[in-house]
């Protein structure tokens, strides 16, 4: 009788002393989140814009172009002894597109990874429902992040 009682009052003593589980919080919906709200826009005749205008630079073999709303991101590709003055090109090119596109926050890289992200998301389908949208854009602030700045 004695042990049960202790067995009891241990149990008791272990289930009254824990907290009780917090509700998990739901992931924010993409009406919430800040950058997708409103539903972000992609400039397709901006991209060809800045595609061509980074393209006119000497030393740059192609490039890649994705703006979505206020922001302008561009991979370009330079080889042989380009490679050489490759910080000068970049420069020159940021400054044409800042120059072509004064409201759009420029990027502008030469690194190859970014390069194949921006050709993937260059070629996605851009989709006009908020959820598909938006994640092209969390996409994008990723590749964004990736170029440093």
């Amino acid at each position: 009788m004695r042990t049960l009682l202790c067995v009891l009052s241990l149990f008791l003593l272990v289930t009254g002393c824990t907290q009780p589980s917090k509700p998990e919080t739901k992931a924010k919906s993409a009406a919430e989140d800040p950058l997708c709200n409103p539903t972000p826009i992609r400039h397709f005749d901006g991209e060809q814009q800045a595609k061509s205008i980074a393209e006119q630079v000497d030393g740059i073999d192609h490039a890649v172009a994705v703006h979505i709303d206020k922001e302008l991101h561009v991979a370009i590709h330079v080889s042989n002894f380009n490679r050489l003055r490759l910080e000068s090109i970049e420069k020159e090119v940021a400054q044409k597109l800042k120059a072509a596109f004064p409201q759009a926050k420029v990027h502008v890289s030469s690194d190859k990874k970014i390069m194949a992200e921006l050709q993937k998301l260059y070629e996605m389908p851009w989709s006009a429902q908020q959820e598909e949208a938006c994640k092209q854009k969390k996409n994008l602030k990723r590749i964004e992040k990736l170029m440093k700045g």
